[in-house]
């Protein structure tokens, strides 16, 4: 079984993601994962987290 180290590592990057309206944030995640990057960190540095 593989961890989620594991995983990150398999995928070299990890996207970090701002976003300012919470309304982008499925289609971002859906645009990411179709891209093939199924995790990204998220930040709460905005009046939309």
């Amino acid at each position: 079984m593989s961890t989620m180290a594991d995983k990150f590592e398999e995928l070299g990057v990890i996207p970090v993601v701002v976003l300012n309206d919470a309304k982008d944030a499925l289609p971002l995640a859906k645009a990411l994962y179709e891209g093939g990057l199924p995790c990204a960190e998220v930040t709460f540095r905005t009046a939309a987290a």
